[in-house]
């Protein structure tokens, strides 16, 4: 998949219509997908929640 579609399906599954990553132009495997998916939500978890607390 591409960037685009990398975007595109981030925004769906974690549900942040308005997310706009800068993201590498390349294609992306599954596995390379998942491990954006994982470090995006580490973060949100690690340092957006950490100031709402």
């Amino acid at each position: 998949m591409n960037r685009e579609e990398v975007i595109e399906r981030l925004k769906e599954e974690l549900e942040i219509p308005l997310f706009n990553g800068k993201i590498e132009e390349k294609n992306y495997s599954e596995e390379e997908y998942q491990k954006i998916k994982k470090d995006l939500t580490d973060y949100f978890d690690n340092y957006v929640r950490n100031v709402e607390n």
